[in-house]
């Protein structure tokens, strides 16, 4: 669906609620994610307008640059979702605005779940966020976590990183007594968090070469299943 189809549908109009996925890199280099229900303050020919209120601080001070955002709403249970540009952000005292620019087309995509083999041995994993959703746009800062489980659909791990449900990821690691480096992508599907600053990640694989998934399935039947 594209954005006009979407306004004369009235999907999208002014006060209706929408949510951002915003992802970048922080001051202090780390991966930067923010995920809040904005409102639509006014929608012009180029661009749309939305406002949080705020309640106390928020993370945007600590924002270095954005590497891609995610507009999203729901309409009679429907999740649609689409990437935007930042034209504009403006902090009040009681409220923050982005001006955001109008997206092409609006998505939307059901999601599965698979069956994981857990990993006896630490194994660490190098980790980007790329995109939303299974969509890659561009990468950003890189960071560390540790793998528990993987198989042919998906995987799980630990880091030390707040991520949200829907990022696409890059993941890069070296499977116990396997023989050569793997990088997959995968879009997170649960977070859950185990411990102050620790949050142990599940995802699901996306656009990754069949010939990789099949590596993985023969590597984990060697090392057993276990069922989520």
């Amino acid at each position: 669906m594209d954005w006009n189809k979407a306004l004369e549908l009235e999907l999208i109009a002014p006060k209706t609620d929408c949510r951002l996925i915003i992802v970048g890199e922080s001051k202090d280099g780390q991966p930067f994610c923010c995920e809040e229900n904005f409102k639509i303050e006014q929608i012009g020919d180029s661009s749309f307008i939305v406002f949080l209120e705020l309640s106390g601080l928020y993370p945007f001070d600590k924002l270095e640059h954005v590497s891609f955002i995610e507009f999203s709403f729901k309409d009679h249970g429907l999740l649609y979702f689409t990437y935007v540009d930042l034209i504009a952000l403006e902090l009040k005292k009681t409220c923050c605005l982005l001006t955001l620019s109008i997206p092409d087309e609006i998505h939307t995509r059901q999601r599965r779940r698979f069956n994981r083999s857990k990993l006896s041995i630490r194994t660490p994993v190098t980790l980007q966020i790329v995109g939303i959703r299974g969509q890659s746009i561009r990468k950003g800062v890189a960071f560390a976590g540790q793998l528990l489980d993987i198989s042919g659909g998906g995987l799980s791990f630990i880091t030390t990183n707040r991520l949200f449900y829907r990022l696409f990821l890059e993941f890069s690691f070296i499977l116990p007594h396997f023989p050569h480096p793997i990088t997959v992508y995968g879009e997170i599907v649960r977070v859950t968090n185990i411990g102050h600053d620790a949050y142990r990640v599940a995802a699901e694989f996306r656009h990754t070469p069949e010939t990789i998934l099949n590596e993985i399935e023969k590597y984990c039947s060697k090392v057993g299943g276990l069922d989520h």
